[in-house]
């Protein structure tokens, strides 16, 4: 497989929903606020080092309902996908990261099995990626 990370503005990761608990089969404890804000931050490593990010917000969705595979073209698109999950998150998670502006985001997803096609999802921004920013936290 080919994937040029830098290049990606919706860079999305897909594993499986293991019982075990390997891959991503924790990702669906995301939709506890709990456990959501005890684990606040995800840390991807490429071959240019180590990058963190701060996990925004959690939907329970299907391609018709979150359109999740879109190319983002600009920091516009990556806005609007963004406010389009805020409407669709499983819990309030607060709104601070829609006042930053972000080049990237990175989408985490696995099945999930409330209703035929679904999927657990998890959205999280660059730390370090804010473009502008009246108060980016």
């Amino acid at each position: 497989a080919d994937c040029k990370v830098s290049e990606s503005r919706n860079l999305i990761i897909y594993g499986h929903n293991m019982n075990s608990g390997a891959m991503f089969g924790n990702l669906d404890l995301y939709a506890g606020e709990d456990y959501y804000n005890a684990h606040r931050f995800a840390y991807l490593q490429t071959e240019d080092g180590i990058q963190e990010y701060k996990i925004v917000t959690v939907l329970k969705a299907d391609r018709n309902l979150f359109p999740f595979q879109q190319k983002l073209p600009d920091v516009v698109a990556v806005q609007e996908y963004l406010k389009v999950a805020k409407r669709r998150e499983v819990f309030e998670t607060g709104d601070d990261y829609l006042k930053c502006i972000y080049d990237k985001v990175l989408t985490l997803v696995t099945c999930s099995y409330e209703w035929s096609g679904a999927r657990n999802i998890v959205l999280a921004v660059p730390v370090s990626g804010a473009v502008w920013s009246q108060k980016c936290s």
